[in-house]
């Protein structure tokens, strides 16, 4: 049961139009293939918690309060109790070898920490079989989505922004700029950009911030297409520090208030458009086996120079070719 459940999840993600670097904000960080294991490959940190107040997703399905919601990490160290950046999800399966199964750690319906009464983290032996953590996501569209928002709206909600038109962009960058040959200047750049989406893509930024990145990567594409160098030179302003939610309204005044952060989490999601082998950190392939064509998984975002080629990095001391990534 525990794997059809994960399959479930992978075809909601599937289901979606791919635009590369995800076209929506489940390609983002809702469902995720990787091979899941901390440095010492055996443990996993576990983070329960319960929702707050009844949600409504994207489905118009009611998640009541109370609900069951779960994240993990591989961290060596315990994660503080507070991990805004963080995300929960309705429904997570966790298990298997690291590394020789198309599916793995498998996660949907991304609900921020903002909704959550959390309970303390937990460290466990990672699971040799699939096991299902939770789940609660009922159909594809809530498995594939993080447009979850509270019934009743006298509660804290969160935004959620159209990423569409930015995962378009963000996937022409990553397949036209030549990452091998830049100057210093130009690797300044890149590590702008890599900022400025990864806090356009954290759940709960402003649609004002994600269309300001959008028109930027835009234009340093267009701009190289034209120089073939990467210039910011005469370009769209730079994005502005993202106005983030939640919003809480003010009973009786018409007034809000709102807490400004900046997510730190830079992972997000891509499809493989042919099937990849693994490979370390020096360039040497891991086995035989390839990855699945189609097949979902989890980069840092950072782009890495292997003997010349570019690798994404999708678990520790693993990596995939970058020319295998649909665009």
């Amino acid at each position: 049961m525990d794997k059809k459940i994960a399959k479930r999840i992978a075809i909601a993600l599937c289901g979606v139009a791919l635009t590369g670097v995800g076209a929506t904000s489940i390609i983002k960080e809702n469902t995720y293939t990787v091979s899941a294991n901390n440095a010492y490959g055996t443990k996993v940190w576990i983070q329960y918690g319960t929702l707050k107040y009844d949600l409504r997703g994207p489905s118009g399905h009611i998640y009541r309060a109370g609900t069951k919601v779960v994240r993990d990490t591989y961290s060596l160290s315990q994660p503080p109790k507070s991990l805004p950046s963080h995300v929960f999800y309705l429904t997570s399966v966790i298990g298997g070898t690291p590394g020789l199964q198309g599916i793995q750690d498998a996660a949907g319906g991304k609900i921020s920490e903002t909704y959550v009464n959390v309970e303390d983290w937990n460290l466990q032996d990672y699971p040799s079989d699939s096991v299902t953590l939770v789940n609660n996501a009922i159909n594809d569209t809530d498995l594939s989505s993080s447009d979850f928002h509270p019934v009743d709206n006298s509660n804290p909600d969160v935004t959620h922004a159209d990423t569409t038109a930015l995962d378009s962009a963000y996937a022409e960058y990553n397949t036209t700029i030549d990452f091998v040959h830049l100057s210093s200047a130009e690797r300044n750049i890149v590590s702008d950009i890599r900022q400025y989406y990864a806090k356009a893509t954290a759940i709960g930024t402003s649609q004002e911030y994600v269309d300001q990145t959008t028109a930027y990567i835009n234009q340093v594409v267009a701009n190289y297409k034209r120089t073939g160098h990467l210039t910011d030179s005469g370009t769209v302003d730079k994005p502005t520090s993202p106005s983030t939610s939640p919003t809480t309204p003010i009973t009786g005044s018409g007034a809000t208030t709102t807490s400004p952060t900046i997510p730190t989490s830079k992972s997000h999601y891509v499809k493989l458009r042919k099937a990849s082998y693994r490979y370390t950190r020096k360039g040497k392939r891991v086995s035989k086996k390839l990855l699945k064509k189609g097949s979902v998984v989890k980069i840092n975002g950072k782009v890495y120079r292997i003997k010349g080629k570019a690798f994404y990095r999708i678990a520790k001391n693993r990596y995939i070719r970058v020319v295998n990534v649909s665009k």
